[in-house]
């Protein structure tokens, strides 16, 4: 067993305390001057029945810097300050009562009143100049604990009860002089029958039974250097912009094993068993709520390990390095609107373990470092990251149906840095208001198997290139930089704003793909792909807001380019190429809504909005049910601004280099140029013509049962006999567990197969292209076409998922 890590605490300059553990415990401090020593068992029992004690504190209590050492390597935790929370050089008051019960059990009652604690930085040996930033907690606490000799496991261990309510509570991350915090957080807590024992070289810790319930009235956001865990400006005095508020409750159970021993040397293990047996999670904004509720679900993990080590690019870090971790969840309902009204169930699993992808391998680890982005100053967080998302079922629920996403796949390795930032250019980097999470050389990818539809037995089939719309590709490797930056208030009040700058690099993205896997093992996935693919994106004030309807995302401004250098069918990286293909986009206000509900009543394959009208028709009626989920999009095409524009390139013929490679701009290829769209006239008499109508598309997405026949004579490739024409039928009894019929009775039409069922109805008013030009790579760009207009398309469709032997 390895040792564990070394801790010390430096006051000023000439008080050090130096304790030698991976464990410390922090108790009482006071400025008096007491002699103390330890009481056995038998003195305990012998003042049991007593009085007690009653003690008040004031405390206030400062230390330059605390210390940890692993393996000589040290992470320093700067400005550590215990004290008033109100008040930045005053004392918080504790008042403590101590009784020893009739059990010989140490009872404490305890009020701590407006206390902070806080860290002005965290600091790692070996990475002068950087700090990872300002942690901050202030509450006010009042509850119990009660401490029994006699663990799990005999009486050499320790059995705890304890409860308490936390108010006025703020937590918070601060970077060079912005921050942001949880404000207003309430707390109930109560945790009976906790265990601790020491079993060999393992400390045990057993939590049957932990609940509670939790609110934040806000989560909020400062630029200004001189507020510091504050609720309003101290300048202005208004209340500092908010995200939204959360709260939740839970009913949970755990285990963990401590070791001593890092990965390499010195440093902690863990092992733990976590139970969710309910829990909810609700995101507040202006009174508008979307809400996780009904949640359940358990997490194993095996040899997570804690050490001070470097990364892989020999980086000082604090490393968290894990073994594998397993779980499941489950979101009953995920609730949206002003009805409350759920979108459905979600279920996820997953096996978090190191694998090879594409030949390369990886692990799941996080090295958390100082600095964060280089032009936000020297205060940030840095995390060096490494994932291996081995295996996860995702899946949808809704009106009882089941649709699962198969066999995703996620890996991944690159630098994420975190800094709260404000809106200025620093260093040539333009910064926003809010919290900034970049991405620093992030070499990724996912990937998924298929659709199962009905339960976990179900035949896989394909059916995710319907979530394209969505700009969801089945399979996706990607080098991304860039950033997201999340700032506080949304279109009005509360919400979320985003501004964000994204390069992506040799991408690879499916838009039609075979599985990776058919149940022999790993396979090289075919289909249509998006190869060579270099992307630039660009979003400006794009609100995110809870309404009334559901979630509602607006975007100020976006533009950006997809430069696809080859369209390939077969392999993504040998397969035959289609050609190059560049497509430019740039749009003003543009929108999404997302929607509880899907389809309802549908007529499939005929025209009517009754049954009787629909069946009349040729047609099948369904009803999708209450749940479901409807997204409606509006994408505003805005007229070219510079190099901002709409247009469509496909270049081939091109000339190749030296390797073969072929060389972009030197084929022939033909330019749609300046898309734009248009509400057809000036109708606010501005001498511009109106585009507020845009394209606009909405999404039904419900799982459903769905007619589906026979293509030909004969078996299909599951052996299973059938003739043109017959319907297939879904019956548990058979060999592969459906048989077609000719003439399906009542009871058969109940059992046709499930489907990933979309509705899709898209519209524009008038869409524009200002020129076509054919483009010779001597002769140039000449005309061809000058102006394109379309009006008043109407397209509806419904698609269906199934599976096809």
């Amino acid at each position: 067993m390895g040792e564990g890590g070394n801790m010390r605490i430096d006051k000023g300059r000439n008080c050090t305390l130096a304790i030698r553990s991976g464990l410390l415990l922090l108790g009482l401090v006071s400025t008096a001057s007491a002699g103390m020593k330890s009481l056995d068992d038998s003195e305990l029992a012998a003042v049991s029945g007593q009085s007690g004690i009653t003690l008040e504190i004031d405390l206030g209590l400062t230390a330059d810097k605390v210390s940890y050492y692993d393996d000589a390597k040290g992470i320093h935790l700067e400005g550590f300050r215990v004290g008033s929370a109100s008040d930045p050089v005053g004392s918080a008051h504790h008042l403590i009562k101590v009784d020893v019960g009739s059990d010989a059990s140490l009872n404490l009652d305890y009020l701590v009143e407006d206390r902070r604690i806080e860290f002005g930085d965290i600091r790692l040996a070996g990475a002068p100049g950087l700090g990872i930033g300002g942690v901050f907690l202030d509450h006010t606490l009042q509850g119990y604990l009660t401490i029994k000799q006699g663990g799990a496991t005999g009486g050499s261990g320790y059995t705890f009860d304890t409860a308490y309510t936390m108010t006025g509570g703020r937590l918070g991350y601060r970077t060079n002089g912005n921050e942001v915090f949880l404000d207003g957080i309430t707390m109930d807590v109560e945790a009976l029958g906790i265990t601790l024992d020491v079993v060999g070289d393992t400390l045990k810790l057993d939590a049957p039974r932990v609940v509670g319930s939790w609110q934040v009235e806000a989560v909020r956001y400062s630029g200004n250097s001189a507020n510091h865990g504050v609720s309003n400006d101290v300048g202005s005095g208004a209340l500092l912009p908010s995200y939204g508020g959360l709260s939740g409750q839970y009913d949970l159970s755990s285990r963990t094993d401590i070791r001593a021993g890092g990965r390499e040397g010195e440093g902690l293990r863990f092992d733990g068993q976590t139970t969710i047996h309910s829990a909810s999670f609700l995101y507040h904004d202006d009174g508008n709520v979307l809400a996780l509720r009904n949640i359940t679900g358990n997490m194993n993990v095996q040899d997570l390990r804690l050490d001070v080590a470097p990364d892989w690019q020999s980086r000082p870090a604090l490393a968290l390095t894990l073994g594998t971790m397993t779980g499941e969840f489950n979101i009953g309902a995920v609730e949206m609107g002003g009805n409350g009204k759920s979108i459905g169930e979600v279920n996820a699993s997953f096996l978090f373990e190191g694998h090879a992808y594409n030949g390369n391998s990886y692990t799941n680890a996080v090295y958390l470092q100082g600095g964060g982005h280089a032009d936000a100053g020297p205060q940030g967080l840095r995390l060096a990251a490494e994932w291996s998302l081995r295996r996860a079922d995702i899946s949808y629920t809704e009106d009882g149906n089941r649709v699962i996403f198969s066999g995703l796949q996620s890996w991944g390795r690159g630098d994420v840095t975190l800094n709260v930032t404000r809106e200025e250019v620093r260093g040539g980097t333009q910064f926003f208001d809010g919290l900034r999470v970049g991405f620093e050389n992030v070499n990724a990818g996912y990937r998924i198997n298929g659709l199962k539809v009905g339960g976990e037995d179900a035949q896989l089939q394909g059916g995710t290139e319907l979530l394209l719309a969505l700009g969801f590709y089945p399979s996706y490797e990607f080098e991304l930089d860039g950033h997201m930056t999340l700032g506080a208030g949304g279109a009005n009040g509360e919400g979320i704003t985003v501004n964000s700058d994204i390069q992506i690099r040799n991408g690879k993205a499916a838009i039609i793909a075979d599985a990776y896997d058919k149940g022999a093992g790993e396979v090289s996935q075919k289909g249509l792909w998006i190869s060579e693919l270099e992307y630039d994106a660009h979003i400006r004030e794009m609100t995110i807001d809870a309404t009334v309807g559901g979630l509602e995302v607006v975007t100020g401004e976006s533009w950006g380019s997809m430069d696809i250098g080859n369209l390939r069918i077969g392999d993504k990286s040998t397969g035959g190429s289609l050609g190059r293909f560049v497509l430019q986009n740039y749009e003003l206000g543009s929108s999404m809504a997302i929607l509880p509900g899907g389809a309802g009543d549908v007529c499939v394959g005929g025209t009517g909005s009754t049954q009787a009208v629909c069946e009349a028709s040729g047609g099948i009626w369904e009803t999708r049910g209450e749940e479901g989920i409807t997204i409606r999009l509006k994408q505003i095409l805005a007229r070219a601004e510079g190099n901002k524009k709409n247009a469509f390139a496909w270049e081939t013929n091109r000339q190749v280099d030296g390797s073969g490679k072929p060389v972009n701009d030197t084929g022939a290829s033909v330019l749609l140029n300046d898309i734009y769209t248009s509400d057809g006239g000036d109708f606010d008499g501005d001498g511009i013509d109106d585009n507020t109508f845009g394209i606009r598309t909405e999404l039904a997405v419900d799982v459903y049962q769905t007619k589906v026949v026979k293509k030909q004579d004969g078996p299909d490739l599951l052996g299973v006999d059938g003739s043109k024409g017959d319907e297939k039928i879904m019956d548990a009894a058979a060999p592969q567990g459906y048989r077609y019929v000719n003439s399906p009775t009542q009871g058969d039409l109940s059992n046709r197969p499930l489907g990933f069922a979309v509705k899709a109805q898209s519209r524009f008013k008038e869409l524009s292209i200002n020129n076509i030009d054919l483009v010779h790579p001597t002769g140039g760009a000449q005309t061809a076409v000058y102006g394109v207009k379309m009006q008043n398309f109407d397209v509806r469709a419904n698609l269906t998922a199934t599976p096809i032997p």
